[in-house]
């Protein structure tokens, strides 16, 4: 059914001469400065024509990757080989992405490359003391770590270390433990509070290797699609870096994916020449995600790596697909059960645990809740006998990291980012961290959610050289939000008809244009028409028989 939302939730504009002025300085079409007016509207005339084109050379002279990245550059070259090296990454897709870019960029000097990737149910938050102690045993020359290790030094130290093996450590982490490995690369440590130095794990190791000349520019432009995908999957703030990082790595996917990607779009009927960001946050990455979530993530990184023939390439890639319908079921399920309560008014606590619930897509849910409620929340669930494993999400205004820092004497092991943090608690310790935790989120002061910009314009007036004019603002998401349109209700020029094979999408026809209601019938919507003001959408392209045409997504009736 269709999603409503309130008219005094939205701030309306309409065209403007400012906005016809602003086109002609800078110079775009007329829609993409109202649109840029209304999201950057404060800032000075340079920095919008910077947002419209980003200097990619000086936003990457720019980023300091902290004294670790020199150190680590150093002792890249002071060896011709490291030996047999062992990538130990993490189990979601910057995660994914970071073992294979470290595994690319290592074969260049080493007698062999291998990979572990933690199990997520098994293995824990970050490293792992015993795996590492195996590996210290299996004659490994050379560790490299990606999207963890930050904290870990002191394990590092003890186990990697003492062993005589070489020590890298790609992170994007926030810091809580001093760190005492000088091959650290990772912004965060002694980071300011700017977002431009939010990067994920799989832009840190690309980045290091781009500003310090470890590898040929050719190689880093061919893998770049890696650091797009983390990127937008772990939600780091669009700013003209990431942006740029994502536009180069959706232009390569566009026009030469890696072969698992290809098969992917192929399976998932994704045409690559229209491949979006919404196409990659919504479909591509849940599949990259899942294993890691309900399974293991080595199924990911084999199709990422293109591991085999082409039917073993997508022998892989309908894994994948299997193994993400599953991971959707389950959070389904959990999430209706905690939705359920919220609406009864039934939920006693924000810290929810069940003994039932699979630790893996816990997160999925947690970040669904706390996005659609506006609420902080921690689910948890038991690992074994001996451990709680859990993940926690804030709303903005929050500090996941910062929350769990408070605890930290009851975690057995924590991490995180600003919104989003894991923890693992010894069975022992879970009621005084539970009921320390319930305390903690129960004083947070959450932010109002602002009112929603949206343009007051009817589909019919936006054409195809409207929005791909719009698209030099892109790529959209976290800090970039995709525009959105208004358009009130107007009976005269309005016309409701079904949608589907069984009827169970519709579309409004407004003049020449079509907003499309996907679950939704004709029937729902010709009910919602009786109390909405009007309807919020966006555009989308669709490419159909070799032709590429505009479609309007209904986003939420107005009321």
């Amino acid at each position: 059914m269709l999603p409503t939302c309130l008219i005094s939730d939205l701030k309306i504009y309409d065209a403007n001469d400012e906005a016809r002025d602003l086109a002609s300085k800078l110079p775009c079409s007329e829609l993409a400065a109202r649109i840029l007016e209304i999201l950057k509207g404060n800032q000075d005339i340079n920095s919008l024509r910077e947002w419209l084109r980003p200097n990619f050379l000086a936003l990457m002279e720019k980023l300091n990757l902290g004294e670790g990245s020199k150190a680590a550059k150093d002792l890249w070259n002071s060896k011709s080989s490291f030996g047999n090296v062992l990538v130990y990454g993490d189990y979601d897709t910057d995660g994914i992405s970071s073992t294979v870019l470290a595994m690319e960029i290592f074969r260049t000097k080493a007698a062999q490359v291998r990979y572990f990737i933690p199990k997520r149910d098994v293995h824990g938050y970050g490293l792992n003391a015993e795996i590492l102690k195996k590996i210290a045993g299996l004659g490994c020359n050379t560790l490299v770590v990606t999207d963890c290790g930050t904290n870990d030094s002191e394990m590092l130290t003890e186990i990697i270390k003492k062993a005589g093996i070489n020590i890298f450590v790609f992170d994007h982490h926030a810091v809580s433990e001093p760190i005492t490995i000088p091959t650290i690369v990772n912004p965060s440590i002694n980071m300011d509070s700017s977002d431009y130095q939010k990067i994920c794990a799989t832009a840190v190791l690309w980045c290091w290797a781009w500003k310090e000349n470890i590898i040929s520019k050719d190689f880093l432009k061919y893998s770049i699609d890696l650091a797009a995908i983390a990127t937008i999957s772990d939600c780091m703030p669009l700013h003209n870096l990431n942006r740029s990082l994502v536009r180069y790595g959706m232009n390569l996917m566009r026009s030469n994916p890696r072969r698992g990607l290809g098969a992917l779009f192929d399976c998932l009927k994704i045409a690559k020449e229209q491949l979006s960001e919404e196409h990659l946050s919504m479909r591509v990455i849940p599949c990259l995600n899942a294993p890691g979530r309900i399974a293991t993530a080595d199924t990911s990184v084999r199709a990422l790596l293109g591991v085999g023939n082409s039917e073993a390439v997508y022998s892989c890639v309908n894994d994948l697909m299997r193994i993400n319908r599953k991971r959707q079921t389950l959070t389904e399920n959990i999430a209706r059960e905690i939705e359920k309560e919220i609406t009864e008014g039934k939920l006693a606590s924000k810290v929810i645990f069940s003994r039932e619930w699979p630790i893996g897509v816990l997160s999925g849910v947690a970040s669904r809740i706390c996005a659609q409620y506006n609420i902080p929340v921690a689910l948890a669930a038991p690992v074994g006998d001996k451990v709680i494993r859990g993940t926690l999400r804030v709303p903005e205004g929050g500090d996941a990291v910062g929350v769990l820092r408070e605890i930290s004497n009851r975690l057995d092991a924590w991490g995180g980012h600003k919104y989003a943090a894991g923890f693992s608690v010894l069975n022992e310790n879970w009621p005084q961290a539970k009921e320390e935790l319930e305390k903690i989120l129960d004083s947070i002061e959450i932010k109002s959610e602002e009112a929603t910009p949206v343009i007051n314009i009817s589909p019919a007036d936006i054409s195809l050289s409207d929005w791909k004019a719009v698209s030099v603002l892109g790529p959209f998401g976290n800090n970039n939000p995709l525009p959105k349109f208004y358009t009130y209700k107007n009976l005269d020029a309005m016309e409701i008809n079904s949608m589907g094979k069984d009827a169970s999408h519709s579309y409004i026809q407004i003049h020449s244009a079509k907003l499309l209601a996907f679950n939704t019938t004709a029937g729902d919507i010709t009910e919602i028409m009786k109390g909405a003001k009007g309807f919020i959408y966006h555009p989308r392209i669709d490419f159909w028989n070799n032709e590429e045409k505009l479609q309007f997504i209904i986003d939420f009736a107005v009321i």
